[in-house]
């Protein structure tokens, strides 16, 4: 269950937990990572080509198909966007022969169904690392960084298709030259149409410290202001989001303790009020205090956006670390300056089992993103969590796509659900099915819109991780079903249904219906009494609700699930047979 925890208090739980943790925890040794650029040598790896048929295994679309698993190295921030007419535009990173080619694709569905086809966005070779948007009349926008070869400069483009759905390009320049050339854009399109993009230095050496800058074009990218260094980071973990409901516009990133390595970090965050105008010396915003004697810092991976209440959320990933090292037990959290309150979404395991790893620029739990559904206001996370009894031939951990939700901006969270459920333990290469690199587009309707690549081999191939595969990727719209959501007519009781299927091996749905809206807790147990999950704990609207639960880690036997609401309480029996 999901903790509410005062933003002040957090830190003070955290340091006095962090002394009786540390006994059976285990630690890997701290190691700075390269950054990818795109012109890194051919690892030294044979090709593997998918399985006969292109293999699929992981629910959802494929909508196009790379080589170069990775398609970020930080911040996961958006590759899918929702129009006004409920047409969905993505953007991906398409190693088309790795390493040498590759470019950014799009493709397109309009709200009948109707494909475009993967189209190359990009115009020459080397183009990669891209986000995505959508312009306020329905045009799909992307950012990236662009080479022709390694001879010459890379450069930051900003394109936008001309008309909807066509796949047909305009491009932009955007400044990218601090003291080194500026790499990895991320951007945002506020309610005025002012395009914000963020992108950060690249320096030779990995654990340099890099600049991040800052530019603003107000007449749809044909002039941009001159580009302003915003902050000195290590880590790749900028994002920059612009509210739907006022003038705000924020850039959201990892700050550095010290320069000494890239894992201490603290979340930072600066806010205008106009999307104009910025105060970047005293403007900035310390969210979690990390820093000695606390031993919690976060990393790479963090997500944000804007609620309908105007409120800024971010969601990241921390983990402890010290002189021994970097400790495995990763803890996913949220906070909201509506409230000021941090709160934990989840935690993973103390211990990671040797020889499976979960790859560089990646946590236990990572790539996280955000979307909002306006009706309701419930905000939802969409992440990677790795499992540490799915793991590859090659030793590298399989992974899927996780959800949670709140209801109540961020106070109490859904438990999460694994949207993807496809283990493949002991897979080879070209017959894996490894879900990563999701994102989920921002605007949530009755579907939760989320593109991902269903990696044929664990790892990250740029830091020579498994073998090179084809690997397609994917578009899972998700119906807000799958997590807890109001269908149907009002009911006029509060009732709990049978969970369907029963008995049922590894995942199960169960119903309930409430009458008037109220804080709702349900629960499994096992036949001594002991919980065994949360599924819902938070506040609901009143209605019809659906949710599933996925026991594959939990032993075959009779379970209850019990489910309290103002004052009452229902209990059911289910049978888990494997």
């Amino acid at each position: 269950m999901a903790k509410r925890i005062l933003f002040w208090s957090v830190l003070a739980l955290l340091m006095l937990a962090v002394t009786s943790a540390y006994a059976g925890n285990k630690v890997a040794p701290i190691v700075d990572h390269k950054f990818i650029t795109g012109f890194e040598p051919i690892p030294d790896m044979n090709y593997e080509p998918a399985m006969p048929g292109l293999r699929t295994d992981s629910p959802g679309e494929v909508i196009g198909t790379t080589q170069y698993d990775y398609q970020t190295n930080g911040s996961s921030g958006n590759r899918a966007g929702v129009d006004s007419q409920g047409g969905v535009h993505f953007v991906w990173m398409n190693g088309i022969s790795y390493p040498s080619q590759r470019a950014v694709y799009f493709n397109y569905v309009d709200n009948a169904g109707n494909w475009l086809q993967p189209t190359q966005l990009s115009q020459v070779n080397g183009a990669g690392y891209c986000q995505g948007g959508v312009t306020s009349d329905d045009r799909c926008a992307a950012s990236y960084h662009s080479a022709n070869n390694p001879g010459q400069e890379n450069y930051v483009i900003y394109a936008e298709d001309q008309f909807t759905g066509f796949g047909l390009f305009r491009y932009f320049d955007p400044p990218d030259m601090m003291a080194q050339r500026c790499y990895w854009p991320y951007f945002c399109i506020d309610r005025n149409d002012n395009i914000h993009v963020v992108s950060c230095e690249n320096w030779p050496n990995a654990g340099d410290p890099q600049a991040i800058g800052y530019t603003v074009s107000t007449d749809g990218g044909s002039t941009w202001s001159v580009m302003i260094s915003v902050d000195t980071l290590e880590t790749i973990s900028q994002n920059v989001v612009a509210s739907p409901v006022s003038d705000k516009v924020a850039i959201v990133y990892s700050h550095p303790n010290d320069f000494e390595t890239q894992w201490r970090n603290t979340i930072y965050y600066i806010q205008s009020d106009d999307g104009l105008t910025w105060d970047w010396r005293y403007g900035k915003v310390d969210v979690t205090g990390y820093g000695a004697p606390d031993s919690l810092y976060c990393y790479t991976d963090l997500a944000a956006i804007y609620d309908y209440n105007d409120n800024l959320n971010i969601v990241w990933n921390a983990q402890w670390v010290t002189d021994e090292g970097i400790y495995y037990r990763t803890f996913l959290l949220h906070y909201s300056n509506g409230t000021h309150v941090i709160t934990q979404l989840r935690e993973t395991p103390e211990t990671w089992p040797a020889g499976c790893s979960y790859g560089i620029w990646n946590r236990p739990v990572c790539k996280m993103s955000l979307g909002v559904h306006q009706a309701s206001g419930n905000i939802f996370t969409v992440y990677t969590a790795f499992d540490t009894l799915d793991c590859s031939a090659g030793g590298y951990a399989n992974g899927d796509i996780h959800m949670q939700y709140t209801a109540d901006g961020g106070l109490t969270w859904s438990a999460p659900q694994n949207l993807t459920n496809s283990p493949t333990p002991g897979c080879i290469a070209g017959n894996c099915d490894s879900d990563h690199w999701s994102a989920l587009a921002d605007k949530v309707d009755d579907n939760l819109h989320i593109i991902y690549v269903e990696d044929k081999d664990a790892g990250g191939i740029p830091q020579t991780e498994g073998q090179i595969t084809t690997s397609p990727v994917k578009y899972l719209a998700v119906p807000t079903i799958t997590g807890v959501h109001q269908t149907g007519s009002m009911p006029t009781t509060f009732e709990l249904s049978q969970n369907y299927p029963n008995p049922f091996n590894a995942q199960t749905n169960i119903d309930f219906d409430l009458d008037q809206g109220s804080k709702v807790e349900l629960c499994v147990y096992g036949i001594t009494g002991a919980k065994v999950a949360t599924l819902v704990d938070g506040a609901l609207e009143a209605g019809h609700h659906s949710i599933s639960w996925d026991a594959s880690d939990v032993s075959s036997g009779v379970y209850y699930y019990k489910m309290r609401s103002n004052g009452e309480e229902l209990t059911r029996k289910m049978t888990l047979l494997k």
